[in-house]
This record gives C-alpha cells, structure tokens and sequence, in this order.
C-alpha cells in the first residue's frame, strides 16, 4: 500500500512541477508576443488577448497582461493613445504602439528566442 501512495504522489508531484513549468514559460512568452502582435499595428488590450489566443493558442487573463502592458509602458517600449475603433459608438479603448525603443528591444528578444531555439533542438537532434 506504501509503494502505491508514494508513486500516487511522486505522479501527482511531477503533473504539478509540469502544469508549473508550463505557466512559468507561458509568462515569460507574454511580453515577446504583445510585442509581436502590436508590431505592425495598435491595438487595445483585450484585441491583444484575442490574438494571443489565436495566434498562440493560449489563453492569458486581463489581470495578466494589463501589469505587462504598463512595465512596457514604464520602460518606453510602447506607447498610448486613446481612440473609438471605427464604427463603435462605444467608450475609447487605449491603444498600444510599439516605439522606436521597444523595436528595437523586439528584435533583440527575437534574436535571443531565435538562438534558444537553434541549442534547444542542437541539444535534442
């Protein structure tokens, strides 16, 4: 019975330190794929979570991204600007623009995502 329990929870420890992995990698992904997906045009924070979604096939909740949308603020990597999309009658949603900064920043963390990549499969080949 011993035997049984202690490898139910050695699984059990090993689908937690996984699920953990996991999220802990999602986050670390988030800031380069807002970048990504506000390259080419502004957008409002819950198109970002759409196109996440869409694109990346993860669900990250607004609590999530809006912390990462001002640190990227706060560092000059984007920029703001309050605007009603076309055709909505709605409340002006903020925009989120790359600057000159966060190109920049962009394009060092996709030369570092690149070459994680090139030694992540060097080391599994």
């Amino acid at each position: 019975m011993f035997i049984r329990n202690y490898a139910v929870y050695i699984y059990n420890m090993n689908i937690e330190f996984l699920e953990n992995w996991k999220s802990q990698t999602k986050k670390g992904l988030i800031t380069l794929l807002v970048l990504k997906i506000i390259k080419t045009k502004s957008c409002y924070g819950g198109e970002i979570i759409k196109e996440i979604k869409a694109n990346f096939g993860f669900e990250i909740a607004e609590g999530t991204l809006y912390p990462i949308l001002k640190k990227l603020k706060m560092q000059k990597l984007v920029m703001t600007n309050w605007k009603t999309e076309e055709n909505d009658i709605g409340a002006p949603k903020k925009f989120y623009m790359l600057t000159g900064e966060g190109r920049v920043m962009l394009r060092n963390m996709d030369e570092f995502w690149s070459n994680l990549n090139s030694s992540m499969y060097a080391v599994a080949s």
